[in-house]
């Protein structure tokens, strides 16, 4: 009904137009104030086809020489009207000034915490985190990226300093006395060791060895040691376990006091040391640079990264499985965690609504040219019916508004023009 409003009210014009003049053409109305009515009609008529005209005429030509060259505005303006659309797009409803200020009005923060707050949300995201996580694990192994993280490693180990910072924490742990527990620890490991029946045996075949060579250093001392053994003035054994008994004596000593001169000469020399790898003495930067081509050169030669890397990928893989597996579960609780700190932090939900409104705002300013390209290249893509179309579609029953009103509004001034020329007259 919307659509024929306007032919609707052009009928009506036309047709009352038509009997008011029949009507007074043959005297059937021979009161004068009946022009007025007719002379209304006659108005509304004219307004009507008028509207009708104008409204027609801008979506398709309407073949009437010499006035057909202005018909069909939308189809022949299209450049124009394309061209005016993407402006307005762009530069007014769509600006980067007004999407700007409108995402500044978004709590963007409030909207991902109630989003990740949701069972269902929460569990995409951990599932999204999750295939990530393993697209990454699946390249671990991958020979390029093997000898890429080699090649970074051995080229970061030679060309590190390690001397000076080697040297003031090593100078700093001794001073403040850090690398006690692991003297305890040495001198515990070294009473272990002498105590065994191992280091005993070590010890009588060396006093043996010895004894032997110096029998063979002459006549008399042979013979001294030959009576020595025979008389009993030598008990290989005795010695063994006197030795191992003063050992242990002294590393009690040393173990229990940090005073001890065994401790302060070794911790002394420490130090020396230390202080000249901080003051680049030459000598001491050799032992560093010696352990670092070491290093170097035995992530080159001995497959280390590329097997380090395989057990990484095979662990993150089987951690990555399913939920209830150690990494997943710490990756669950943290986030939970993290969701319910960033609920109770208001500054950091504004710092998190500034980043993104700035991050999104240059983004706009970098690609905003793309919203009025998308638009244009929509349009393109119609032709010249779908274009039509598509407007007339969208506008069409309020132009059967601009109709009915042009009749009405013609009718009403084409009364009052008869009516003010009867009262003249």
């Amino acid at each position: 009904m919307k659509n024929n409003l306007g032919s609707i009210s052009l009928l009506i014009a036309f047709i009352g137009l038509v009997i008011f003049e029949i009507l007074i053409h043959f005297h059937i109305l021979t009161h004068s104030g009946w022009n007025i009515v007719k002379a209304g009609f006659e108005a509304a008529t004219i307004g009507g086809v008028a509207d009708w005209f104008a409204v027609r005429a801008l979506f398709h030509e309407i073949p009437i020489p010499f006035i057909k060259k202005h018909t069909n505005i939308i189809v022949k303006n299209r450049e124009k009207l394309t061209e005016g659309i993407v402006d307005l797009v762009t530069n007014k409803w769509l600006s980067a000034e007004v999407i700007t200020e409108k995402l500044s009005e978004v709590d963007m923060a409030s909207a991902i915490i109630e989003f990740l707050q949701n069972p269902n949300s929460q569990k995409k995201t951990v599932g999204f985190i999750r295939e990530i996580a393993l697209k990454l694990a699946s390249e671990l192994d991958n020979p390029d990226f093997a000898l890429t993280i080699q090649k970074m490693l051995t080229n970061q180990i030679k060309e590190i300093d390690l001397a000076t910072p080697i040297g003031n924490w090593v100078e700093k742990a001794v001073n403040n006395g850090d690398h006690n527990k692991l003297w305890e620890l040495l001198i515990e490991a070294t009473e272990k060791s002498i105590n065994n029946a191992e280091t005993k045996d070590l010890i009588l075949s060396k006093l043996e060895e010895a004894i032997n060579e110096y029998g063979e250093q002459g006549f008399i001392k042979k013979t001294t040691m030959f009576l020595a053994k025979k008389t009993g003035g030598i008990n290989i054994n005795s010695i063994t376990a006197e030795l191992l008994y003063k050992t242990n004596e002294l590393l009690v000593e040393a173990k229990e006091n940090p005073q001890h001169p065994i401790r302060i000469k070794f911790d002394t020399w420490i130090i020396e040391f230390a202080q000249k790898l901080t003051n680049g003495d030459e000598n001491a930067l050799g032992v560093i640079d010696n352990i670092k081509n070491k290093l170097a050169a035995y992530l080159e030669t001995e497959n280390t990264i590329p097997h380090l890397l395989r057990n990484w990928k095979n662990t993150i893989t089987a951690q990555l499985e399913n939920e209830d597996t150690t990494l997943m579960q710490f990756l669950i609780t943290n986030l939970n965690r993290v969701v319910a700190d960033l609920q109770k932090d208001k500054e950091a939900q504004i710092k998190i609504n500034k980043w993104i409104t700035e991050s999104i705002s240059g983004l706009l300013t970098k690609f905003h040219n793309e919203i009025g390209n998308m638009v244009r290249s929509s349009l393109i893509k119609l032709d010249n019916k779908e274009l039509v179309e598509q407007i007339e579609g969208k506008v069409g029953n309020d132009l059967q508004y601009i109709r009915l009103n042009g009749a009405v509004v013609g009718g009403l001034v084409g009364i009052m023009i008869a009516a003010v020329k009867y009262l003249i007259n």
